[in-house]
């Protein structure tokens, strides 16, 4: 297929002509836009739609690459930044991050993640535009824990390890806006990654500052902690639900 790059204002101008034509009595709407769309150099109707979904796609691209130099600048700058990436340059959104001097990009969803600077230097991104797409080669995986951010990269410089001092806080939020519904119930209902509260990790939370005897009453209302969101998930039903 001819490529012409083609605006959503280049589509309304495109309709409002074949409106105008119809107006006059000219023929069926379908027909029309067949017309004006040859008169405007495309095979046919269908064309101008296939050139627009390839323009918004390489727009997107752009979009990603401009909002990727923003938070590199920024980490540069020496700057903590979160930013949610919006429609217009993924179907998925991605959260972008700065904090001491690094940078992170995380596919929440997939827990997918790319480090775009560790400790001021640099990395390549290994992001394509492949036309219709735009594909990412994710290094590693990524975690929360508690205070923690826990990666498993395949860079030499990073590799595996859990970082302290990123805005955890912050970033929960950002992940919880950007998770798509099945995720985030996934995660809340069916305690994905949910832990049990034993004796021992009963002390561990402890010591991080939570209250003993609210972790006490949760375990034995039958709830799990759950590390990614720093949080105690309750069962959907207890036995005392059931009891007369």
């Amino acid at each position: 297929m001819r490529y012409i790059p083609t605006s959503a204002a280049k589509v309304d101008d495109l309709k409002k002509q074949a409106k105008k034509l119809q107006r006059k009595g000219g023929g069926k709407h379908a027909d029309l836009l067949n017309r004006v769309a040859r008169n405007a150099g495309y095979d046919h109707w269908h064309h101008v739609t296939l050139c627009l979904k390839e323009f918004e796609d390489r727009a997107g691209f752009g979009k990603l690459n401009a909002e990727l130099d923003l938070i590199v600048s920024s980490a540069q700058a020496g700057e903590t930044r979160i930013v949610i990436t919006g429609p217009e340059t993924m179907m998925v959104p991605l959260v972008l991050f700065t904090s001491q001097g690094d940078a992170w990009m995380l596919d929440v969803d997939e827990e997918l993640a790319i480090c775009l600077i560790w400790h001021g230097e640099v990395l390549p991104r290994n992001i394509k535009d492949a036309g219709r797409n735009i594909e990412i080669e994710w290094e590693g995986r990524f975690a929360l824990d508690g205070d923690a951010f826990l990666v498993d990269t395949e860079h030499p410089l990073i590799g595996t390890r859990a970082i302290l001092g990123y805005p955890i806080h912050e970033l929960r939020q950002a992940i919880d806006k950007a998770q798509s519904f099945d995720k985030r119930a996934n995660t809340i209902f069916g305690q994905d990654g949910a832990e049990d509260l034993t004796p021992g990790l009963i002390d561990h939370l402890v010591a991080q500052g939570w209250e003993r005897q609210s972790l006490g009453n949760g375990a034995r209302d039958g709830a799990r902690y759950n590390p990614s969101r720093d949080s105690l998930l309750y069962p959907a039903f207890t036995d005392s639900d059931f009891e007369d």
